[in-house]
């Protein structure tokens, strides 16, 4: 079955032009809109997503979200998008970032992922230094804004 869903197409290296990454966005994505008084200053488009799949980190404006067609098995939710803060380890930088990404079934396999392959996100010079300590991730569940 399919089923339409707002995702954000990237630019993965190995791209197949007639089945790009994407990543599924929950409907009305509060991307930007912050939650509280501690969240990090950091939730705006442009925005950056990883692909899990090839380890790449890409920039992405409002104008990079399509409708897409969605494999939805039955019974089974759209993937969730899970938004990664983290903050640098490189030293004296400390930078925070928001990363968001999709297709991981937890947070566990997500980590394992990005400490293993270090995908790139540049830092203010430098990329960033990537720390277990320094990271969390937030499911945000594709029909968490339906209303």
């Amino acid at each position: 079955m399919f089923t339409m869903v707002s995702a954000v197409v990237l630019d993965c290296p190995k791209l197949n032009p007639s089945d790009p990454c994407r990543i599924p966005l929950p409907a009305q994505s509060l991307l930007g809109m912050g939650e509280g008084p501690h969240d990090l200053p950091m939730g705006t488009w442009p925005a950056a997503f990883l692909c899990l799949k090839h380890a790449h980190v890409c920039i992405r404006t409002q104008n990079d979200v399509q409708l897409e067609d969605e494999i939805q098995v039955p019974d089974e939710p759209i993937p969730s998008l899970w938004r990664i803060e983290c903050e640098c380890g490189h030293e004296n930088c400390g930078k925070r970032h928001a990363i968001y990404t999709s297709r991981a079934p937890d947070w566990e396999t997500i980590k394992r992922i990005i400490l293993l392959r270090e995908p790139i996100v540049s830092c203010e010079g430098h990329p960033l230094v990537w720390s277990e300590e320094s990271m969390r991730g937030i499911e945000i569940a594709h029909d968490s804004f339906q209303r």
